[in-house]
């Protein structure tokens, strides 16, 4: 288990140090550029997107790298998170990245309950819905891309994306139940608060 839980931690890690060295450039051409072909890589064989294989492994450590030619959970767990990341930045001058170091923001389901603030949450919790219900890893990547494209077209909530990683990375090593239940977790919890204040 300790060498599980160092692994998520690096998995994390990586991912920091990629979202951090993109976000430093991100509103330069080359920075605009790299972005667009990152979004451009989902649901494409990583082969066709040299940026995004260029940050990837000038970061990966060597036991991360997959030995039979298909994707590795850490791997996997790495590019969705920066495809998701690249996502949400796309027309933003401010970072999506959230930079303050709150307890306040536990995971996910925190920065996707800025989405019940307006009123009418019924959209929202059923697109929520839909995704934590997801059965393999395909599927919630999926419904995870459609939240995080309203989010960025509906609040201006930031994502602790290396965070997602790690909770990417545990799904994709069986924990994928308590990922989605500690989701569910913050994204109602806030509604509670908010009823609790009226």
């Amino acid at each position: 288990m300790a060498k599980e839980n160092s692994r998520i931690f690096s998995v994390e890690s990586v991912t920091r140090n990629i979202i951090n060295e993109i976000d430093s450039d991100n509103n330069s051409t080359k920075g605009r550029a790299i972005m667009a072909s990152i979004r451009n890589s989902v649901n494409r064989p990583l082969t066709e997107s040299t940026d995004l294989l260029a940050l990837l492994f000038r970061y990966m450590p060597e036991d991360f790298l997959s030995n039979d030619g298909k994707i590795s959970d850490e791997e996997e767990a790495i590019v969705t998170t920066i495809q998701l990341y690249a996502i949400h930045q796309q027309s933003k001058m401010e970072s999506v990245l959230l930079k303050e170091d709150s307890e306040k923001w536990k995971n996910l389901g925190y920065s996707l309950s800025f989405l019940r603030k307006d009123g009418d949450s019924t959209a929202s919790d059923r697109r929520f819905n839909t995704m934590i219900t997801s059965a393999t890893f395909q599927e919630l990547s999926h419904h995870l891309r459609q939240m995080i494209k309203l989010l960025k077209s509906k609040t201006d909530a930031k994502v602790d994306y290396p965070r997602l990683s790690r909770d990417l990375y545990r799904y994709l090593r069986g924990y994928g139940e308590e990922v989605k239940f500690s989701w569910a977790s913050r994204y109602y919890f806030l509604k509670n608060e908010n009823e609790g204040e009226k």
